[in-house]
């Protein structure tokens, strides 16, 4: 990544004035913009999206805007831990508030790098992680007062990949088509790192023997999509192109690995009994009940690409994605309920809110169930 990328982030004061951050301008019609984040906390729901956006409710029915966000860059995901709420998005943006989302102060920003932030994670109120484009992850430990910038890279200690078998599977991949994702490059705002060409057709056109002449190094270089913690030191991120990683000892280190699907997956999901549900690209879910060693392609019925998920309060998943999917898994029966709709909305995250409410967020904003 560069010598700037090496070590902890530099203090806002000395970065360049034409590259501080803007406030997010008040919206009347906040709520019905682009949403990528959901989160709860003990007092209240919280989501954003573009342009800064940050919201919160009580109820998941009426929203209001933060008093002061202090970005307008497009915020992904949203966390809660320990009194205290974090969110990361575009120009590797990292902000938090200690007021359940009143106001937020800005703790990250580099636009210069080019590099988003994808999902984000803490264990506490002091440790945390946020994962994101090319193989960034960020650590800190200290509430996110100093960020450690880190590659996959050079966190990878072990490979569980046979990579002559990898390369063979990739190229029988006859899924693609001329365009998986008509309409999708407006579903996360007019960021360049968003384009069709870098961020969803590069993920099924390429040429999978040179990826695999390419040797171990390049994939650790893909796109970080989401962060798993499964407690006892475990965690988990799912990554574009079928790579994933995992570590046993807080993230400290990671073993690569590939689920059996050769595309990107979106989402993460711990359920009941150590099982782990992986959700992404063209409706494909898959399911593991040992840490990632083998996975199950599970059936789903659904063409549509997977965007988020959450567990209802039975603890079941439910998965939700482009063309108003609502994908619904039964663990007692193996069975999927599905519902869509392709003129509907695109949904990218869901939560279970009050009294079992499904809050839904995406491209026309906030819905509820």
């Amino acid at each position: 990544m560069g010598a700037a990328l090496a070590a902890s982030s530099a203090s806002l004061a000395d970065e360049p004035a034409h590259e501080l951050p803007r406030p997010a301008d008040p919206a009347r019609l906040a709520d019905q913009s682009l949403i990528l984040g959901l989160t709860a906390t003990p007092r209240n729901l919280v989501a954003v999206g573009e342009r800064g956006h940050v919201l919160t409710s009580t109820d998941g029915i009426e929203w209001t805007q933060a008093d002061f966000v202090p970005v307008q860059a497009t915020l992904t995901r949203v966390t809660y831990s320990d009194g205290r709420l974090w969110a990361v998005g575009h120009d590797s943006t990292i902000i938090h508030s200690y007021d359940y989302g009143a106001t937020w102060a800005l703790q990250h920003f580099e636009p210069s790098w080019e590099k988003p932030l994808l999902d984000v994670h803490f264990f506490d109120r002091r440790n945390g992680i946020a994962v994101g484009a090319y193989g960034l992850l960020m650590r800190t430990v200290d509430g996110g007062r100093n960020w450690q910038v880190l590659d996959m890279a050079d966190l990878v200690t072990s490979e569980a990949i046979d990579w002559e078998e990898a390369a063979e599977v990739l190229m029988e991949d006859e899924d693609a088509e001329d365009d998986p994702f008509p309409g999708d490059d407006d579903l996360y705002g007019d960021d360049d790192f968003y384009d069709d060409d870098e961020f969803y057709d590069d993920d099924e056109f390429y040429d999978a023997a040179m990826d695999f002449d390419r040797g171990c190094y390049e994939f650790m270089e893909c796109h970080l999509n989401a962060l798993l913690d499964l407690g006892d030191d475990r965690l988990m991120i799912a990554a574009e192109r079928g790579y994933g990683f995992r570590s046993t000892d807080g993230g400290e280190t990671w073993e690569s690995f590939r689920f059996p699907y050769s595309g990107s997956m979106f989402g993460l999901l711990a359920l009941p009994e150590d099982q782990i549900m992986a959700f992404g690209l063209r409706g494909y879910v898959q399911l593991s009940a040992d840490f990632g060693d083998e996975w199950e392609i599970l059936e789903t019925g659904l063409q549509s690409s997977l965007k988020g998920g959450t567990l209802d309060p039975q603890g079941r998943p439910l998965m939700v994605g482009l063309g108003a999917a609502r994908l619904r898994y039964e663990p007692d029966t193996g069975q999927f309920r599905l519902s869509e709709d392709r003129l509907g909305s695109d949904f990218v995250t869901v939560l279970t809110g009050p009294d079992g409410r499904v809050i839904l967020g995406g491209s026309e904003g906030l819905e509820h169930e």
